[in-house]
């Protein structure tokens, strides 16, 4: 399910579920409860796990609207990139150290020759 960080944390569809399917769930288990057809521990637990679906539904909105945000960042250089990239655990460090190496020469050409940083790319390569 993709996310669209433009439609907030908490969505329409994630309020209606709540209130549609976790509240009348909620309710229906305590008005059990109330009647003595179940007992208090199944109320608590019922009431525990739906709360707790929609927490992680939440975490898991926040943590995709995150990395998102983050990777959409213009000011971000190739620099802060590749940390990103080596910090997440996508890249080892024996190729952390590679790009960062290749990076630095690409930037020292471009500065030096005043050449196009397309141009520094494929020397570099």
């Amino acid at each position: 399910m993709p996310v669209d960080p433009e439609e907030g944390l908490v969505t329409d569809l994630m309020l209606g579920m709540m209130v549609v399917f976790g509240a009348d769930i909620i309710a229906l288990v305590g008005f059990m409860w109330v009647a003595n057809y179940t007992s208090a521990t199944v109320f608590i637990a019922v009431t525990a796990s739906i709360l707790a679906a929609f927490g992680l539904w939440i975490g898991w909105r926040w943590n995709e609207i995150r990395k998102l945000q983050s990777t959409d960042d213009p000011e971000r250089t190739a620099l802060d990139e590749l940390k990103h990239q080596y910090a997440a655990g996508e890249l080892g460090e024996a190729e952390f150290e590679q790009k960062l190496d290749r990076l630095v020469e690409v930037e020292e050409q471009v500065d030096s020759d005043e050449i196009e940083v397309d141009e520094a790319i494929d020397r570099a390569e």
